[in-house]
């Protein structure tokens, strides 16, 4: 079920946090945009406009090494992330486009429109991966930094010359990878913990405030990896509420 619309924009307020926080050298600029529209004209989002929840669009700048054919590589790249495109966030997957040229030399990206290929690590989450660790799965994908796929992707030598010349190893071996800024999400240091919702929350405050914690530590469990290596169990945290729900609520705590 779709969240409310204050539930909704609470989440994306939350988002809009942590992704202002991360910080890392192979990360440029963060810009935060309500739409397409706004981005067209070039006119940011406000910190106080983003963390009311009306941060729906952002542009990633990477700055490291990466592959644009086999043994070329750019010094940076673009990415455009829209929160909103699948209708249904944050269940459904954002949309994820490499705006800059030339284009990453990866299996991952649709090199006529320069699409992303997420996987199944959003899905999987089930609402509970954030944006933030999205732009960071995004940075692992362009760094080969990704099991055996076991599939060809949208560039059937890009992962030949990944397996054969690269012997299966990272592009940038020592890439310092963003984290979760620990002042907003109380400590919690695992790049791959899920997130859910707090609750009991006043309407006005939406159910995703950092206030209190947003997760349960329980036995550990499969959730989504900010790899691309969804099945293993990277994180001793579950949601703290059912799909199906839009009220959510604490672990260990009764509906």
């Amino acid at each position: 079920m779709r969240l409310s619309a204050a539930d909704l924009r609470s989440r994306l307020g939350f988002d809009f946090r942590v992704i202002q926080a991360l910080t890392s050298p192979a990360l440029g600029p963060i810009r935060a945009y309500a739409s397409a529209a706004e981005l067209a004209r070039k006119r940011e989002v406000s910190v106080e406009a983003g963390e009311a929840g009306q941060a729906a669009l952002y542009v990633v700048e990477y700055r490291f090494p990466i592959l644009v054919a086999a043994g070329k590589r750019t010094d940076s790249a673009s990415a455009r992330f829209d929160l909103l495109a699948g209708g249904d966030y944050p269940y459904s997957a954002p949309a994820v486009q490499i705006t800059s040229k030339p284009l990453p030399w990866s299996s991952h990206v649709y090199s006529p429109t320069g699409t992303v290929c997420l996987g199944d690590g959003w899905s999987n989450a089930r609402g509970r991966m954030l944006a933030a660790q999205l732009i960071v799965h995004v940075m692992k994908l362009l760094n080969f930094d990704e099991p055996e796929p076991g599939h060809s992707g949208w560039n059937a030598a890009a992962v030949t010359h990944w397996r054969d010349v690269m012997k299966r190893q990272k592009l940038n071996p020592d890439l310092a990878y963003p984290i979760l800024p620990v002042s907003i999400t109380h400590g919690i240091t695992d790049p791959n913990a899920g997130f859910a919702p707090v609750a009991p929350a006043a309407p006005e405050a939406g159910l995703f405030a950092p206030a209190a914690p947003a997760f349960a530590a329980v036995s550990p469990t499969v959730v989504a990896s900010v790899g691309n290596d969804v099945g293993r169990k990277p994180s001793a945290f579950i949601p703290a509420a059912d799909p199906g729900e839009t009220s959510f609520r604490p672990i260990g705590v009764g509906r």
